[in-house]
């Protein structure tokens, strides 16, 4: 349909989307001076009666429950032409499956996703109510003064748990709805929304929806580390034979709560921000300098689910791009390799996942170091340091952006690789001194940061 002006006194301001059913706008409330999503049935169902109902089954489910966890309905009229709308709240965050999209979460952030969806899902069996469609893009995210808060949305489907034997048509999203919601006529109950949560947990872990059922691989062999007990709920969640899931949505969630509070979760799941407030023996006043964004970069090293995060030294003027998974702590000062430092390479900034044990290449530490030397400087002298026991492979580099010179060592004491980098841009005397190291050897990897060090 054409943008219609307003729907009541509701001012529209453009199309949020639209599905089989329904398309979806931003408004604005001018009387109360607050922006709305108005839901409106599709012209194409406007006079089947059945499908109405349906629509307005779900704005009464959502004014009923009224909770923090899903999107609340705040009016219901119809249009002249007989179709009716509802006006919800506005979830100016997009939806859990935007996020979805923007790299792999970490661990923690997933987890805590996944429980208050949970929560969203167990008001609605409290409320005697199955969603049967619970997905990524059905959870919207919407900011607020103290934070992000999850909305569980899209009731199209939800149906009341005392009518569960009688479904006569199969309802919900392939990949994430039960085995038995594919068979017309099924005798469903909560345990067919648990299993949409256990694939909504795989996809929120993993980055990819899981194969069709049964599933077999665990989340744990696409995304090592994971804690045993987090393979074994998602697993069971996606069991085909319903007596083996958890009992409901409460039951699951609970788990989960349990699962993200253990003492020993990875340390990768504890947010960025949590980190740079731990003391470090070594840490230095970060003062402002520093600036952390995601970069939407899945899958730019050659590897589904992998994301870049954008680190700023405001002292130094530098950006780099460092693979999420290795930025657990950020130093300043930090010192370079003795044979750098004898050729004028100063103390730098140091991105890492474990900043302790950095200076040791007969430890496991894996990240990124840089420093800025001002000026023309003589880093030659790398290719007779041994660091890791044996002489560097030598090879040029040129990106276009930055030309020089990466010094190799694809196994450096059985703790993976470490390169050194003396790049400059073309034309321009200043340096930019790297050290990377990886768990294993990929010079892919190695180029990849480099091209993504700008100066500023």
């Amino acid at each position: 349909m054409s943008q219609p002006e307003a729907f009541g006194r509701y001012r529209v301001i453009r199309r949020l989307g639209s599905g089989s059913f329904a398309t979806v706008w931003l408004a604005q409330d001018d009387l109360l001076n607050y922006s709305v999503a108005i839901k409106v049935l599709a012209e194409n169902w406007a006079h089947q009666m059945d499908i109405q109902h349906r629509f307005l089954e779900e704005a009464r489910i959502l004014r009923q429950t009224d909770s923090t966890w899903l999107v609340a309905v705040h009016d219901v009229d119809v249009l002249p032409d007989g179709r009716p709308y509802m006006v919800m709240t506005y979830a100016d965050q997009g939806s859990v499956a935007d996020l979805i999209h923007r790299g792999t979460l970490p661990l923690d952030e997933a987890l805590r996703l996944l429980t208050e969806i949970g929560q969203g899902i167990t008001v609605l069996h409290n409320h005697g109510t199955i969603h049967r469609d619970i997905k990524p893009s059905n959870v919207l995210l919407q900011s607020s003064p103290v934070g992000q808060r999850v909305l569980v949305a899209d009731l199209g489907f939800a149906k009341s748990i005392d009518e569960a034997s009688g479904f006569t048509a199969a309802a919900g999203t392939p990949g994430y709805m039960s085995p038995e919601q594919s068979i017309p006529g099924g005798d469903l109950d909560v345990r067919s929304d648990v299993y949409s949560l256990g694939a909504v947990a795989y996809e929120l872990i993993t980055g990819r929806p899981p194969s069709r059922p049964p599933v077999k691989v665990a989340p744990g062999q696409i995304r090592p580390g994971l804690p045993p007990a987090l393979d074994e709920l998602i697993l069971s969640a996606l069991s085909v034979d319903r007596e083996s899931r958890p009992a409901d949505a409460k039951t699951f969630t609970d788990r989960v709560r349990t699962i993200r509070m253990a003492p020993d979760l990875p340390k990768a799941a504890v947010p960025w921000w949590q980190r740079l407030r731990m003391p470090w023996r070594r840490a230095t006043a970060l003062a402002g300098a520093l600036v952390l964004t995601g970069a939407s970069l899945s899958g730019s090293l050659g590897r589904p689910g992998v994301s870049l995060t954008t680190v700023h030294d405001a002292a130094q003027g530098v950006y780099l791009e460092v693979p999420s998974v290795w930025a657990h702590e950020i130093h300043t000062a930090q010192e370079a390799l003795p044979a750098a430092a004898e050729a004028g390479a100063g103390p730098g900034l140091l991105v890492a996942t474990d900043a302790e044990d950095w200076d040791s290449t007969r430890e496991t530490a894996y990240g990124v170091y840089a420093t800025v030397v001002r000026g023309p400087a003589d880093l030659s002298g790398i290719a007779g340091a041994q660091p890791c026991g044996d002489p560097p492979e030598e090879r040029p580099l040129d990106t276009g952006e930055w030309e020089g010179t990466v010094w190799d060592w694809p196994e450096c004491h059985g703790n993976g690789s470490l390169s050194s980098a003396a790049v400059h841009e073309p034309g321009e005397p200043t340096t930019v001194y790297m050290e990377i190291r990886q768990p294993g050897y990929r010079p892919d990897l190695v180029d990849r940061i480099i091209a993504g060090t700008h100066l500023g």
